[in-house]
């Protein structure tokens, strides 16, 4: 966490020619502000420094940023009776509400990491170079928005502090979540998308209304669906499930045949294709298999 200090300036989004988020429903994102602006053509824009935030780390392929109000997700979690700490508002007034955001990425993720990589003086020794690289970039960019005021970064590799990052992008109206198979489906980048982060900032998210926006509505066929129900079924049975928890997060990554089995799931979801994951970064996603990593790397064109 940082000092005491709080944002004053951050106010939020904009929606509209000077018309505070909040005072209208249509003016809640529902997909990501970045993703609004661009896919939905509506007049979306945020405060100058989240914008700067979001556009830094979109540089370095971190292209997901989703703000919210602290107060929609410990609702929710108090509502489904979800076994889940509640995220910290800094002893805000309750009617000010806690500014957070959600930090991820699609397959945009992957040509910035390599490149990366192929900078550091010895690539292969770089331990967790995936995670090291997302704190990396990810704590700069909050600094240089913070300034040192107080906040919290809560990561999803930190399994001691806890945050469901999928119930974050439910309840921001970033994506569908399909309880059966959970996963978490966006509107434009389909089942390709990975949660790295939430920040939580000392600063107030009133303009967002007192409601979460409108939850998003269910993405997937009913072919999907079918296919999901089988994909979902062979990947547990490829898994042992007493040990499924550490085949999906631990540090060896996934045996091969285990790998495909989860990768195919993502592959049931029809919206989104175009946004599938390379294979090299498939296959690094599931098993962390450092020579598939190395390989990438140096087939990456020369920086110019």
């Amino acid at each position: 966490p940082g000092s005491g200090k709080v944002l004053p300036r951050l106010s939020g989004f904009l929606s509209g020619a000077g018309a505070s988020l909040g005072e209208t429903a249509s003016a809640v994102p529902t997909a990501g502000w970045k993703y609004l602006a661009r896919v939905v053509g509506l007049c979306v824009c945020m405060d100058p420094q989240l914008e700067r935030f979001a556009d830094t780390l979109a540089l370095a392929g971190i292209d997901i940023t989703q703000p919210f109000d602290v107060r929609w997700y410990n609702a929710h979690a108090i509502e489904h009776s979800l076994p889940l700490s509640p995220l910290p508002t800094f002893e805000r007034p309750p009617s000010d509400g806690t500014l957070a955001v959600l930090l991820g990425n699609s397959t945009a993720l992957w040509p910035a990491f390599l490149r990366w990589l192929a900078a550091q003086p010895d690539p292969e020794s770089v331990t967790d170079p995936l995670d090291t690289y997302t704190a990396s970039v990810i704590s700069a960019a909050v600094a240089d928005l913070t300034g040192g005021a107080r906040h919290d970064i809560f990561w999803v590799t930190d399994s001691s502090r806890l945050v469901s990052m999928q119930r974050v992008a439910l309840v921001s109206g970033l994506c569908y979540h399909d309880a059966e198979t959970q996963l978490s489906i966006h509107p434009a980048f389909g089942a390709w998308v990975a949660f790295r982060a939430v920040v939580v900032l000392d600063a107030p998210a009133a303009r967002f209304g007192d409601s979460p926006p409108p939850l998003v509505r269910c993405l997937l066929t009913d072919a999907d669906k079918a296919s999901a129900r089988d994909a979902m079924a062979a990947a547990l049975r490829a898994s042992d499930e007493a040990n499924l928890c550490t085949q999906l997060h631990g540090a060896k990554g996934m045996e091969r045949d285990v790998r495909l089995a989860w990768a195919a799931l993502r592959d049931c979801v029809t919206v989104g294709r175009d946004h599938r994951y390379s294979e090299a970064q498939l296959v690094y996603h599931y098993t962390k298999d450092r020579e598939v990593l190395m390989h990438a790397m140096r087939a990456q064109p020369a920086a110019t």
